[in-house]
């Protein structure tokens, strides 16, 4: 099977025929990025800084490519690669999908790293919320004249502060903190061995809880607290994707979304069937089959399949998967073109499958033809079509 998979992606990267061309992954974070990722699946996550002259910019490394704090910089200063937030909602495709066709937005905050002087360096916990405080101020401020769902948006950080820095500012956004805490400097090595203590004193189920009693109304936390040795190494009791721990799972979770990253191709299939969100860096065209064996899709959201189409799809020869996929994009009615009885009824049908613990009304009344109830999984695309560059060391 992994031969025969291998093989056929081969093909696929050598022979997608005269319309498409040679695929080439926009630069993550910027706007051709994030336009493209949120037409491919059922949303994206974008990073935020703010920049010297108070921009809300694209950006997600704590050092640009050439070395500088994005922080220290103006807009005018900073690359030309650095985009500010107004230049992507511009777009009319990203607007249309956000605020029509029930596509999700996760905005990550950035802190600046203590080194940039900024934000009260590395002790000042009172200038990072100030500083937490004024990115919420501007985007709130950037925002106000869009309407788009409640349910389709999320600020979230791995900063500490931004929940109590949300209390502070009269908004109507919904803030969640990112799980474990991860320091703003550092290679990923030197970060994931920092935060694995944070792996070993809490388990998934006890993130849920401290997220509900913040009010948040979604948890986004790793991969490693479902797959992995420090999944294992939790205390507490311990959950995953498969047998026993899925059950538990399932049991803890009663419908509170958790968004997880990242969803790779061995585990993007399980994650969605156990009801979670999956956040992806492989939009490619040709990433039509998973590690699995199975057919990819990736709008369970906002083109939701029929437990018909999905079985089509599943039984779709690995070969013939490129072709059926593509016809099905077509094929398949999307979330906002659904009358509201079949939306009624994936809705009911979600909410059995993964003991959804709120009532049926309440998930109703957050459905519309352009919003989902924040329980739905979802595909997302990690800084748009996933994560493709790595700038100057911390």
């Amino acid at each position: 099977m992994e031969k025969r998979l291998i093989n056929y992606q081969i093909y696929l990267a050598r022979h997608m025929g005269d319309d498409s061309g040679e695929w080439i992954r926009p630069r993550e974070n910027t706007v051709e990025a994030l336009v493209y990722g949120m037409n491919e699946c059922d949303g994206v996550e974008l990073d935020l800084r703010l920049s010297e002259d108070n921009r809300l910019v694209l950006h997600h490394d704590s050092k640009t490519e050439f070395g500088d704090y994005p922080e220290c910089l103006t807009l005018d200063e900073l690359p030309d690669y650095v985009e500010p937030i107004e230049d992507l909602l511009r777009k009319k495709d990203f607007i249309r999908r956000w605020t029509e066709e029930g596509a999700f937005t996760c905005f990550e905050f950035k802190s600046p790293h203590p080194s940039s002087g900024k934000a009260g360096g590395w002790f000042n916990g009172k200038e990072r919320e100030k500083h937490m405080v004024k990115m919420i101020e501007e985007l709130n401020e950037i925002l106000e004249p869009i309407d788009f769902p409640e349910s389709s948006t999320v600020i979230y950080s791995f900063e500490p502060k931004i929940i109590s820095a949300s209390k502070k500012v009269k908004t109507n956004l919904k803030f969640s903190r990112l799980r474990p805490h991860i320091r703003s400097w550092g290679n990923w090595t030197s970060q994931r061995i920092v935060a694995t203590p944070s792996f070993i004193i809490n388990s998934l189920p006890r993130l849920m809880e401290i997220q509900r009693k913040e009010n948040s109304p979604m948890l986004p936390c790793s991969l490693q607290y479902l797959r992995g040795i420090e999944s294992k190494l939790s205390l507490g009791r311990t959950v995953g994707l498969e047998g026993k721990k899925l059950e538990r799972l399932t049991k803890y979770r009663k419908g509170y979304p958790v968004y997880v990253w990242p969803a790779k191709s061995n585990s993007e299939r399980m994650l969605l069937d156990a009801g979670l969100t999956g956040l992806t860096d492989d939009l490619a065209p040709t990433s039509v089959t998973l590690d699995s064996g199975h057919a990819r899709w990736t709008k369970p959201a906002t083109q939701p399949l029929t437990n018909e189409q999905r079985k089509d799809l599943d039984e779709t020869p690995i070969e013939q998967h490129f072709s059926r996929v593509n016809e099905m994009k077509r094929e398949v009615t999307p979330w906002h073109e659904l009358s509201k009885n079949e939306r009624f009824n994936f809705i009911s049908e979600w909410k059995k499958r993964w003991s959804w613990e709120r009532e049926i009304h309440s998930l109703i009344e957050e459905t519309t033809s352009s919003s989902l109830p924040w329980e739905a999984p979802r595909i997302i695309g990690h800084r748009g079509t996933g994560k493709s560059h790595r700038n100057a060391p911390s």
